[in-house]
């Protein structure tokens, strides 16, 4: 085989990778806008269909509203424990995954169990306790096109050999009846639903991994026509409405866009030892992401190409439990 041939048959194989590598973008905190600060352990984001923004504060056991036009954050609801994830339902409420207050230190002397609870940010009243079987430490949580509620349940908050297999919910509102659909995962934390119904998005923290399953009512089976997403220590995620996957990585101090075809696109460098924990879409066109930044309290704003998907889903049928449904034990 002569050089000549060598050479060419190089040149090809160099000129097809060029051509196959994505290109990834890359911007900072200086590319965004810090809507809060110093407001604690912020997590589990929420824009409201009548344009309002919460977050919630872990080590402070509250709720605090955000404003996109940099005013000042304020303290909006005391929910006690430590109130994690949190999202839109379609009664108009704040749905929140309250891991009880035993993950970190909390500022509040609310008494609460890990539990569910809901509150209705329109009359100011109190959060209260919805739902709080046998759970261990909710985590995060996202409405269903279906209506119910899906959350992670991590059964603490190990990795390697310490890592130890936790669960997803589905609560059904309507029955107020929760299964347990997925009991294989380790350390389940963020997740969300994409643009088709069946498909539930899964981090797998414990894994560094993101999964993509195909859901029913009462099951759910990992989807093996959708590349593994590897990003290290995954916390929170949200799907654009083309698809395209956020992804907040907790250790590694960046929040990384990924295609609907698992590629990576772009990261948002936040720095090393931030600790960024969760992402939503924001802003009358969706076209804001809203990022939690643990260290210092932050919250974090950065204009998207791609909008998000609404929260919670357009339509959600009526919802009943599952036929001859049991309770885990």
């Amino acid at each position: 085989m002569g050089l000549d041939h060598l050479r060419d048959g190089g040149d090809d194989q160099n000129r097809t990778a060029l051509m196959a590598a994505p290109s990834i973008t890359t911007r900072t905190v200086d590319n965004g806008l810090t809507l809060a600060e110093n407001i604690g352990f912020t997590e589990g984001p929420v824009w409201t269909t009548d344009g309002r923004l919460f977050v919630t504060s872990v080590s402070r056991g509250a709720l605090y509203e955000g404003f996109l036009d940099g005013r000042p954050a304020v303290a909006a609801a005391e929910t006690g424990g430590g109130p994690n994830g949190m999202t839109l339902g379609y009664d108009g409420q704040l749905w929140i995954t309250q891991n009880g207050g035993d993950v970190m230190p909390t500022r509040s002397q609310l008494p609460v169990s890990p539990s569910i609870q809901v509150w209705d940010y329109r009359a100011s009243t109190t959060p209260s306790t919805l739902f709080s079987g046998k759970v261990d430490a909710p985590s995060d949580c996202t409405f269903g096109p279906d209506g119910a509620l899906w959350f992670t349940d991590p059964n603490g908050h190990g990795f390697g050999d310490a890592a130890l297999p936790g669960r997803v919910w589905r609560y059904d509102p309507a029955a107020d009846h929760a299964t347990v659909v997925l009991d294989d995962v380790f350390f389940p934390n963020g997740i969300a639903f994409g643009p088709y119904p069946e498909h539930l998005y899964v981090a797998e923290t414990a894994r560094n991994r993101v999964r993509r399953y195909l859901v029913t009512a009462s099951t759910a089976t990992v989807d093996h026509d959708f590349p593994e997403i590897t990003v290290p220590t995954p916390d929170g995620i949200n799907i654009d409405a083309q698809g395209g996957l956020w992804v907040a990585g907790s250790k590694s101090g960046t929040v990384t866009y990924f295609d609907p075809a698992g590629q990576m696109r772009e990261q948002l460098a936040i720095g090393e030892g931030t600790m960024p924990t969760s992402v939503c879409f924001a802003g009358d066109a969706l076209d804001r992401l809203i990022v939690t930044v643990a260290k210092g309290g932050r919250v974090l704003a950065f204009p998207v190409e791609i909008p998000g998907l609404p929260t919670p889903p357009a339509a959600a049928p009526t919802v009943s439990s599952p036929a001859q449904p049991e309770e885990p034990q």
